[in-house]
């Protein structure tokens, strides 16, 4: 390759590089919550707090979260964190909640994790295990995260409206899976002749009922293996068995033919 031609390649590189680096811009990490569990109503979800350190020139000393009152979560058990320590506020409901665990007059309404640091470019995720979730499709906290150097950056805003750009620093959301569907309930569909019964047949078991011939339900064996499907695997098998046999022989055959000419 020339020299004129390395030299083009390399300023190619080089602009593609920096439209890249440009259109990429500076990344901005934001307070944000994360759960592979968490879904409406459910129960005992781990939910993580990731909170990124975007300081230069210090290092986070604390976190606090703030949980909502309105659609508050209910049995709240904070993580221990290496090098950390938190402290945990209750609250009086506004009014009470009453779940498959009894009635609640009061839910966790603070979190707050202090005494360790994360360093500059570094982030850390705080857990938290809840043990019962609103029925509601996103909760949102509030979290106020200070800075060796006395800052504090309040993650509180509300979401932007639509078309609007986003706010500098938004309150951590998360939202919950929707419930899953209730499975098991009868549903009641007509029989496959005029005039004939009705057939019951539970949710989510098919997607049609059972079909009748003279009046007599025909049960559907889809998914069930023919007579004719077993007898063909069988022989599909006995020939593979067979083949393999005589590939062994052949190869035992050629060797024995290899060494014979070697010897001679």
């Amino acid at each position: 390759m020339s020299r004129a031609t390395r030299f083009r390649v390399l300023t190619g590189v080089g602009l593609a590089l920096g439209v890249v680096t440009a259109l990429a811009g500076p990344a901005s990490a934001h307070v944000t919550l994360h759960s592979y569990e968490a879904a409406q109503g459910g129960s005992d979800a781990i939910i993580q707090i990731r909170v990124p350190n975007e300081e230069d020139n210090a290092t986070t000393t604390q976190i606090e979260v703030d949980f909502p009152a309105d659609t508050p979560l209910i049995g709240i058990y904070a993580e221990p964190a290496p090098g950390w320590q938190f402290q945990i506020t209750n609250s009086d409901l506004p009014k009470p909640v009453t779940n498959g665990d009894g009635t609640f007059t009061q839910y966790v309404s603070k979190v707050v994790w202090s005494g360790g640091n994360i360093p500059v470019n570094g982030f850390m995720d705080f857990n938290v295990d809840v043990q019962d979730l609103p029925t509601v499709p996103t909760i949102t906290v509030k979290a106020l995260q200070t800075y060796s150097n006395g800052d504090i950056v309040r993650w509180i805003d509300p979401p932007a409206a639509s078309g609007q750009p986003d706010p500098a620093h938004p309150a951590p959301t998360l939202d919950l899976a929707a419930p899953p569907a209730a499975s098991g309930t009868p549903t009641t569909v007509s029989g496959g002749t005029p005039g004939g019964p009705a057939t019951t047949v539970a949710s989510g078991s098919s997607s049609s009922p059972p079909s009748t011939l003279g009046g007599t339900t025909a049960v559907s064996l889809s998914g069930y293996a023919r007579t004719s499907d077993v007898n063909g695997t069988k022989t599909l098998s006995i020939i593979a068995l067979v083949v393999g046999i005589v590939g062994v022989l052949a190869a035992g055959v050629a060797l024995l033919s290899r060494r014979r000419t070697t010897g001679s």
